[in-house]
């Protein structure tokens, strides 16, 4: 999931986060086309289930500084995804390293991450 332009929101911390789990996400698709997801795909959630808190909380502490309208449902977003990755560890550990896992782990984080920044960043972006 190579950073875009586009992704941008005109707040260099948060771009730059925004980059990072890029970054993560691009290292996931490389292990998993060189056969290595097994190794990749624990330690990918295990970033994201990380980094997301600092992330997170970042996005969070900006939009109540600026008294963001959307704060409520915007936090409600990131709960849901660190609920998402949480879920994907216990299914990884429950049912252990499978194709379905793997596609399942990359469609969500990959999907989320850019919906998320495309439509409620942007969002925070406008109001800005």
């Amino acid at each position: 999931m190579t950073w875009k332009d586009n992704f941008s929101i005109g707040i260099p911390e948060i771009d730059k986060q925004h980059k990072e789990l890029c970054d993560k996400i691009d290292e996931l698709y490389a292990a998993c086309s060189q056969g290595k997801a097994a190794a990749e795909i624990s330690k990918t959630l295990d970033f994201l289930a990380s980094y997301t808190v600092k992330h997170f909380a970042d996005e969070e502490r900006l939009q109540q500084k600026i008294n963001y309208p959307k704060f409520m449902q915007h936090k409600a977003k990131h709960t849901d995804f660190a609920k998402q990755v949480a879920k994907l560890k216990s299914d990884l550990a429950a049912s252990g390293m499978k194709t379905a896992t793997v596609i399942s782990v990359n469609n969500t984080i990959s999907s989320w991450l850019v919906e998320h920044i495309m439509k409620e960043d942007k969002q925070l972006k406008d109001y800005i």
